[in-house]
């Protein structure tokens, strides 16, 4: 639907010469360019070429949002839907902001200033973060290939953000606290996976390597026991980096020292956060992953990647 500001200008246009037109497309066209989300939006709606209930490629063009967000009808089942339908987007209003909400994940802003700066609400920031995270967290790596480094870390067990926690309330600084496993993988391509496990055994680091680790690949790993018959289980060269014996490379080139160090700044940029609930601990992984592989980031890379 066409609003009365729109009709107005219209209808203005077609009294207009030739050399105002071409001011006026000048100015149009710099005001699209300079609308990021309205052109990453409008890119995404020109790779529409299915219905998402169907799978039908029969759709039309069925006017457009209040936002200005293409509809389609489908005509095979006759059902409508907008551009965003299987986007992370679908529903979430506030376009505007979501270039400057971006911004500030890549600054590692807290919930709560995100909230103040944007004149948000701090639950739509948290929501948000989360939403945008979505499309990071199922970008994950079939296998990985050549020399590859895998070794655990541990993070304190932490129940932020539930109303509820499942264990008898502790004094502060009293007890052990449980620590919650997550192995890492990578290659030296750049591809990583990283996964929270229950527990740190041999089944459960198994599961995680099995499927990904390609045919005639080396895995260095740390003195874990584990290792070896994982390897053996997959039939590929093993180097063990045992520390007790301060050995830290192997023939030169194989260590897991490109992991360490990249698990040691994950830790590094976790503290901004002043803890982490473990049931988002996979988000805040695939945050740092997604950061890392787009170091030369464009302020629209979020939307795009979620489109």
């Amino acid at each position: 639907m066409i609003n009365n500001k729109l009709k107005g200008i219209l209808k203005e246009v077609t009294n207009l010469n030739y050399p105002d037109l071409k001011k006026l497309r000048h100015e149009v066209e710099n005001n699209i360019s300079n609308n990021q989300i309205g052109k990453a939006i409008a890119e995404h709606e020109d790779r529409v070429c299915s219905c998402p209930y169907c799978d039908s490629e029969l759709i039309n063009k069925w006017g457009v949002t209040r936002q200005g967000i293409q509809r389609f009808r489908c005509k095979a089942c006759s059902k409508t839907f907008n551009a965003l339908f299987s986007t992370p987007f679908y529903r979430m209003r506030k376009p505007e902001k979501w270039i400057n909400y971006s911004n500030l994940m890549w600054n590692g802003t807290s919930l709560r200033k995100s909230a103040s700066l944007l004149d948000i609400n701090l639950k739509t920031a948290f929501r948000w973060r989360h939403i945008f995270l979505k499309q990071p967290q199922a970008i994950t790596p079939s296998n990985l290939h050549g020399i590859i480094e895998a070794d655990e870390t541990f993070i304190a067990e932490s129940f932020k953000g539930k109303r509820k926690i499942c264990r008898p309330a502790r004094k502060r600084g009293g007890g052990n606290i449980p620590q919650v496993p997550i192995i890492m993988v990578l290659d030296r391509s750049g591809n990583i996976v990283h996964k929270v496990i229950e527990n740190n055994t041999k089944e459960n680091i198994e599961a995680v390597l099995t499927p990904i680790i390609s045919e005639g690949s080396v895995l260095c790993t740390d003195g874990n026991i584990s290792y070896i018959g994982i390897a053996k289980g997959l039939n590929i060269d093993h180097k063990r980096l045992i520390g007790l014996d301060n050995q830290r490379v192997i023939e030169s080139v194989y260590h897991i020292q490109t992991l360490n160090n990249y698990m040691m700044r994950w830790k590094s940029w976790l503290k901004r956060f002043c803890g982490v609930g473990t049931a988002y601990l996979e988000n805040y992984l695939s945050w740092f992953r997604f950061m890392a592989q787009n170091k030369e980031h464009s302020e629209q890379v979020w939307v795009e990647c979620a489109l």
